[in-house]
Protein backbone atom coordinates (compact mmCIF):
# COMPACT_ATOMS: atom_id res chain seq x y z
CA UNK A 1 0.00 0.00 0.00
CA UNK A 2 2.79 2.41 0.97
CA UNK A 3 4.59 1.61 -2.28
CA UNK A 4 1.42 2.37 -4.24
CA UNK A 5 0.95 5.70 -2.46
CA UNK A 6 4.55 6.69 -3.17
CA UNK A 7 4.16 5.72 -6.82
CA UNK A 8 1.03 7.86 -7.16
CA UNK A 9 2.74 10.80 -5.46
CA UNK A 10 5.80 10.48 -7.71
CA UNK A 11 3.63 10.33 -10.82
CA UNK A 12 1.80 13.45 -9.74
CA UNK A 13 5.09 15.26 -9.11
CA UNK A 14 6.44 14.31 -12.52
CA UNK A 15 3.24 15.43 -14.19
CA UNK A 16 3.26 18.81 -12.46
CA UNK A 17 4.19 21.62 -14.79
CA UNK A 18 7.43 23.56 -14.36
CA UNK A 19 7.13 26.85 -12.50
CA UNK A 20 5.47 29.34 -14.84
CA UNK A 21 6.92 32.72 -15.72
CA UNK A 22 5.73 35.66 -13.63
CA UNK A 23 4.24 38.32 -15.92
CA UNK A 24 5.82 41.78 -15.65
CA UNK A 25 5.29 45.10 -17.36
CA UNK A 26 7.50 48.13 -17.53
CA UNK A 27 11.04 48.64 -18.68
CA UNK A 28 14.40 47.00 -18.19
CA UNK A 29 17.35 49.38 -18.71
CA UNK A 30 20.67 47.71 -19.52
CA UNK A 31 23.67 48.86 -17.49
CA UNK A 32 26.20 46.62 -19.22
CA UNK A 33 26.41 44.50 -22.37
CA UNK A 34 25.05 41.00 -21.72
CA UNK A 35 23.96 38.13 -23.95
CA UNK A 36 20.26 37.89 -24.70
CA UNK A 37 19.30 34.22 -24.67
CA UNK A 38 16.44 32.51 -26.45
CA UNK A 39 16.66 29.70 -23.88
CA UNK A 40 17.99 30.09 -20.34
CA UNK A 41 18.81 26.40 -19.87
CA UNK A 42 20.49 25.82 -23.22
CA UNK A 43 21.83 29.41 -23.41
CA UNK A 44 21.09 29.59 -27.11
CA UNK A 45 21.54 33.04 -28.62
CA UNK A 46 20.63 33.24 -32.34
CA UNK A 47 22.49 36.14 -33.89
CA UNK A 48 24.81 36.52 -30.84
CA UNK A 49 22.61 39.35 -29.57
CA UNK A 50 23.77 41.55 -26.69
CA UNK A 51 21.79 44.23 -24.88
CA UNK A 52 23.23 47.74 -25.08
CA UNK A 53 24.05 49.82 -21.99
CA UNK A 54 21.66 52.74 -21.55
CA UNK A 55 18.93 51.17 -23.70
CA UNK A 56 15.47 50.49 -22.21
CA UNK A 57 13.68 47.28 -23.24
CA UNK A 58 10.03 46.30 -22.72
CA UNK A 59 9.55 43.73 -19.94
CA UNK A 60 7.45 40.62 -20.48
CA UNK A 61 8.09 38.35 -17.48
CA UNK A 62 10.49 37.00 -14.89
CA UNK A 63 11.42 33.35 -14.69
CA UNK A 64 10.14 33.10 -11.06
CA UNK A 65 8.79 35.20 -8.18
CA UNK A 66 12.32 36.31 -7.36
CA UNK A 67 13.71 36.14 -10.87
CA UNK A 68 17.27 35.39 -11.87
CA UNK A 69 16.39 36.21 -15.51
CA UNK A 70 13.99 38.62 -17.18
CA UNK A 71 12.14 38.12 -20.46
CA UNK A 72 12.42 41.27 -22.58
CA UNK A 73 11.78 42.45 -26.14
CA UNK A 74 14.94 43.12 -28.15
CA UNK A 75 13.85 44.89 -31.39
CA UNK A 76 15.51 43.46 -34.47
CA UNK A 77 16.51 40.16 -32.86
CA UNK A 78 15.14 36.91 -34.25
CA UNK A 79 13.24 35.99 -32.17
CA UNK A 80 12.72 39.33 -30.40
CA UNK A 81 11.81 37.87 -27.00
CA UNK A 82 14.99 37.11 -25.07
CA UNK A 83 16.14 36.25 -21.53
CA UNK A 84 18.78 38.35 -19.74
CA UNK A 85 20.23 38.11 -16.25
CA UNK A 86 18.70 40.52 -13.75
CA UNK A 87 22.07 42.00 -12.74
CA UNK A 88 22.66 43.23 -16.30
CA UNK A 89 20.50 46.28 -15.63
CA UNK A 90 17.63 47.75 -13.65
CA UNK A 91 13.89 47.36 -14.02
CA UNK A 92 11.12 49.86 -13.39
CA UNK A 93 7.87 48.20 -12.37
CA UNK A 94 5.73 47.97 -9.25
CA UNK A 95 3.62 45.26 -7.68
CA UNK A 96 0.73 46.00 -10.06
CA UNK A 97 3.02 46.06 -13.06
CA UNK A 98 2.31 49.78 -13.62
CA UNK A 99 5.04 52.06 -14.96
CA UNK A 100 4.56 55.80 -15.14
CA UNK A 101 7.46 56.58 -17.47
CA UNK A 102 10.59 54.98 -18.95
CA UNK A 103 13.46 55.06 -16.43
CA UNK A 104 16.34 57.47 -16.91
CA UNK A 105 19.52 56.09 -18.39
CA UNK A 106 22.05 55.15 -15.70
CA UNK A 107 25.14 57.28 -15.27
CA UNK A 108 28.08 55.75 -17.12
CA UNK A 109 30.54 53.89 -14.94
CA UNK A 110 34.17 54.92 -14.73
CA UNK A 111 35.98 53.54 -17.76
CA UNK A 112 39.60 52.48 -17.50
CA UNK A 113 41.68 52.83 -20.64
CA UNK A 114 40.52 54.11 -24.02
CA UNK A 115 36.76 54.06 -24.47
CA UNK A 116 36.55 55.45 -28.03
CA UNK A 117 38.83 55.97 -30.99
CA UNK A 118 38.14 59.01 -33.16
CA UNK A 119 39.55 58.20 -36.61
CA UNK A 120 40.10 61.16 -38.95
CA UNK A 121 41.45 61.17 -42.50
CA UNK A 122 43.62 63.64 -44.30
CA UNK A 123 41.34 63.40 -47.33
CA UNK A 124 43.77 64.49 -50.09
CA UNK A 125 46.10 61.63 -49.10
CA UNK A 126 43.21 59.18 -48.97
CA UNK A 127 42.15 60.21 -52.47
CA UNK A 128 45.71 59.97 -53.78
CA UNK A 129 45.59 56.29 -52.83
CA UNK A 130 41.88 55.68 -53.63
CA UNK A 131 41.28 57.82 -56.69
CA UNK A 132 38.28 55.78 -57.88
CA UNK A 133 36.22 56.53 -54.79
CA UNK A 134 33.13 58.65 -55.52
CA UNK A 135 34.22 61.38 -53.11
CA UNK A 136 37.58 61.73 -54.89
CA UNK A 137 36.26 62.51 -58.37
CA UNK A 138 35.73 66.23 -57.85
CA UNK A 139 38.44 67.52 -55.53
CA UNK A 140 38.74 71.30 -55.39
CA UNK A 141 41.35 73.56 -53.75
CA UNK A 142 38.64 75.56 -51.97
CA UNK A 143 36.77 72.51 -50.62
CA UNK A 144 36.42 71.80 -46.90
CA UNK A 145 38.59 68.69 -46.99
CA UNK A 146 41.47 70.54 -48.66
CA UNK A 147 42.44 72.16 -45.34
CA UNK A 148 40.44 70.28 -42.67
CA UNK A 149 40.33 66.78 -41.27
CA UNK A 150 37.58 64.47 -42.55
CA UNK A 151 35.62 62.11 -40.31
CA UNK A 152 36.37 58.44 -40.78
CA UNK A 153 34.50 57.20 -37.71
CA UNK A 154 33.99 57.06 -33.96
CA UNK A 155 34.81 53.56 -32.72
CA UNK A 156 33.69 52.20 -29.33
CA UNK A 157 36.40 50.07 -27.79
CA UNK A 158 37.66 47.38 -27.48
CA UNK A 159 38.26 46.71 -31.17
CA UNK A 160 35.96 43.69 -31.27
CA UNK A 161 33.02 45.79 -30.07
CA UNK A 162 31.42 45.85 -33.52
CA UNK A 163 28.19 45.00 -35.38
CA UNK A 164 25.83 45.12 -32.38
CA UNK A 165 22.31 43.79 -33.08
CA UNK A 166 22.64 43.98 -36.88
CA UNK A 167 21.33 41.45 -39.37
CA UNK A 168 23.62 38.97 -41.07
CA UNK A 169 22.88 40.62 -44.42
CA UNK A 170 23.90 44.05 -43.12
CA UNK A 171 27.10 42.67 -41.67
CA UNK A 172 28.03 40.89 -44.88
CA UNK A 173 27.36 43.98 -47.01
CA UNK A 174 29.45 46.12 -44.65
CA UNK A 175 32.37 43.70 -44.61
CA UNK A 176 32.17 43.17 -48.37
CA UNK A 177 32.41 46.89 -49.14
CA UNK A 178 28.85 47.07 -50.54
CA UNK A 179 28.10 50.06 -48.37
CA UNK A 180 25.49 51.65 -50.61
CA UNK A 181 23.43 48.45 -50.27
CA UNK A 182 23.08 49.18 -46.54
CA UNK A 183 19.98 51.00 -45.22
CA UNK A 184 20.14 54.76 -45.77
CA UNK A 185 20.88 56.76 -42.62
CA UNK A 186 17.90 58.99 -41.84
CA UNK A 187 19.17 62.20 -40.17
CA UNK A 188 17.69 65.68 -39.64
CA UNK A 189 18.45 67.91 -42.61
CA UNK A 190 20.94 70.19 -40.81
CA UNK A 191 22.83 67.23 -39.35
CA UNK A 192 22.88 65.51 -42.74
CA UNK A 193 24.38 68.59 -44.44
CA UNK A 194 27.08 68.93 -41.80
CA UNK A 195 27.92 65.24 -41.94
CA UNK A 196 28.25 65.23 -45.73
CA UNK A 197 30.71 68.13 -45.50
CA UNK A 198 32.85 66.62 -42.73
CA UNK A 199 32.55 63.03 -44.01
CA UNK A 200 33.10 63.17 -47.79
CA UNK A 201 33.06 59.36 -47.81
CA UNK A 202 29.29 59.50 -47.27
CA UNK A 203 29.10 59.65 -51.07
CA UNK A 204 30.39 56.08 -51.05
CA UNK A 205 28.14 55.01 -48.16
CA UNK A 206 30.78 55.43 -45.44
CA UNK A 207 28.15 56.88 -43.10
CA UNK A 208 26.07 53.70 -43.46
CA UNK A 209 29.08 51.43 -42.97
CA UNK A 210 30.34 53.29 -39.89
CA UNK A 211 26.91 53.19 -38.26
CA UNK A 212 26.42 49.47 -38.90
CA UNK A 213 29.93 48.49 -37.82
CA UNK A 214 30.62 50.91 -34.96
CA UNK A 215 27.65 53.16 -34.26
CA UNK A 216 25.34 50.27 -33.37
CA UNK A 217 27.65 49.59 -30.40
CA UNK A 218 27.62 53.22 -29.22
CA UNK A 219 24.50 52.77 -27.09
CA UNK A 220 22.72 55.81 -28.54
CA UNK A 221 20.57 56.71 -31.53
CA UNK A 222 22.12 57.32 -34.93
CA UNK A 223 21.37 61.04 -34.56
CA UNK A 224 23.26 61.18 -31.26
CA UNK A 225 26.14 59.08 -32.61
CA UNK A 226 26.77 61.44 -35.52
CA UNK A 227 26.04 64.63 -33.54
CA UNK A 228 28.69 63.59 -31.00
CA UNK A 229 31.13 62.68 -33.79
CA UNK A 230 30.64 66.09 -35.41
CA UNK A 231 31.16 67.89 -32.08
CA UNK A 232 34.53 66.16 -31.78
CA UNK A 233 35.41 67.11 -35.35
CA UNK A 234 34.48 70.73 -34.67
CA UNK A 235 36.91 70.83 -31.75
CA UNK A 236 39.70 69.20 -33.78
CA UNK A 237 39.28 71.35 -36.90
CA UNK A 238 39.28 74.54 -34.80
CA UNK A 239 42.52 73.54 -33.07
CA UNK A 240 46.25 74.15 -33.70
CA UNK A 241 46.40 70.58 -35.08
CA UNK A 242 44.34 71.51 -38.15
CA UNK A 243 46.30 74.77 -38.44
CA UNK A 244 49.56 72.78 -38.47
CA UNK A 245 48.37 70.60 -41.36
CA UNK A 246 46.85 73.49 -43.35
CA UNK A 247 50.05 75.54 -43.00
CA UNK A 248 52.27 72.71 -44.20
CA UNK A 249 50.51 71.37 -47.28
CA UNK A 250 53.10 69.80 -49.57
CA UNK A 251 55.64 69.65 -46.75
CA UNK A 252 56.80 67.00 -44.31
CA UNK A 253 55.83 67.22 -40.65
CA UNK A 254 56.83 64.99 -37.74
CA UNK A 255 55.02 63.09 -35.03
CA UNK A 256 56.67 65.41 -32.52
CA UNK A 257 55.13 68.45 -34.25
CA UNK A 258 51.69 66.82 -34.33
CA UNK A 259 51.86 65.90 -30.66
CA UNK A 260 53.04 69.42 -29.76
CA UNK A 261 50.03 70.87 -31.62
CA UNK A 262 47.70 68.60 -29.64
CA UNK A 263 49.38 69.71 -26.42
CA UNK A 264 48.95 73.33 -27.43
CA UNK A 265 45.29 72.92 -28.27
CA UNK A 266 44.16 70.48 -25.59
CA UNK A 267 46.74 70.65 -22.81
CA UNK A 268 50.10 69.01 -22.03
CA UNK A 269 50.02 65.25 -22.57
CA UNK A 270 47.15 65.29 -25.07
CA UNK A 271 49.52 64.43 -27.92
CA UNK A 272 50.43 61.14 -26.25
CA UNK A 273 46.90 59.88 -27.03
CA UNK A 274 47.35 60.25 -30.80
CA UNK A 275 48.53 57.72 -33.35
CA UNK A 276 49.63 58.72 -36.87
CA UNK A 277 49.18 56.45 -39.92
CA UNK A 278 51.20 56.86 -43.12
CA UNK A 279 51.31 55.19 -46.52
CA UNK A 280 53.75 55.13 -49.41
CA UNK A 281 52.86 56.88 -52.66
CA UNK A 282 55.80 56.32 -54.95
CA UNK A 283 58.77 58.03 -53.35
CA UNK A 284 56.56 59.93 -50.90
CA UNK A 285 55.35 58.99 -47.42
CA UNK A 286 51.90 60.52 -46.94
CA UNK A 287 50.11 61.06 -43.64
CA UNK A 288 46.75 59.40 -44.20
CA UNK A 289 45.00 59.22 -40.83
CA UNK A 290 45.08 60.15 -37.15
CA UNK A 291 43.48 57.93 -34.51
CA UNK A 292 42.78 59.71 -31.24
CA UNK A 293 41.99 58.01 -27.94
CA UNK A 294 39.07 59.36 -25.90
CA UNK A 295 37.38 58.32 -22.67
CA UNK A 296 34.32 59.74 -20.91
CA UNK A 297 31.02 61.38 -21.79
CA UNK A 298 30.98 63.27 -25.08
CA UNK A 299 29.20 66.50 -24.23
CA UNK A 300 29.86 69.05 -26.94
CA UNK A 301 33.12 70.28 -28.51
CA UNK A 302 34.46 71.61 -25.19
CA UNK A 303 34.53 68.09 -23.71
CA UNK A 304 37.38 67.13 -26.09
CA UNK A 305 40.00 68.24 -23.52
CA UNK A 306 38.78 66.00 -20.70
CA UNK A 307 38.07 63.12 -23.08
CA UNK A 308 41.56 62.96 -24.56
CA UNK A 309 43.35 63.24 -21.21
CA UNK A 310 41.32 60.35 -19.76
CA UNK A 311 42.43 57.95 -22.52
CA UNK A 312 45.51 55.73 -22.58
CA UNK A 313 48.76 56.83 -24.28
CA UNK A 314 49.82 55.28 -27.61
CA UNK A 315 53.18 54.61 -29.27
CA UNK A 316 52.49 57.35 -31.84
CA UNK A 317 52.81 55.28 -35.02
CA UNK A 318 54.39 56.90 -38.08
CA UNK A 319 57.26 59.26 -37.17
CA UNK A 320 56.89 61.70 -40.08
CA UNK A 321 55.11 62.16 -43.38
CA UNK A 322 54.00 64.66 -46.00
CA UNK A 323 50.77 66.64 -45.83
CA UNK A 324 49.31 66.02 -49.27
CA UNK A 325 47.65 68.74 -51.33
CA UNK A 326 44.17 68.28 -52.76
CA UNK A 327 44.15 66.84 -56.29
CA UNK A 328 45.88 63.85 -57.80
CA UNK A 329 49.58 63.93 -58.58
Amino acid sequence: MLRKILAIALAALLAAPAQAEVPLTGYFTASKPCPAYQSINRQTNPGNIQIRPGTAYDLIAGNRDRPTHLWIVVPGAQPERRWVEVDCGTRATDAEGRVDAPPPKPAPSTYRGTQYILAVNWQPAFCELSSRARECRDQRPNSFEATNFALHGLWPQPRNNQYCDVTAGERYASQDGRWRDLPRIDLPMALRRELEQVMPGALSGLDRHEWIKHGTCYGESVDKYYADSLDLMLALNASPVAELFAANIGKRITLAQIRAAFDEGFGPGAGERVNVSCAQDGNRTLITELTIGLTGTIDGPDSFVSLIHAASPTDGGCRSGQVDAVGLR
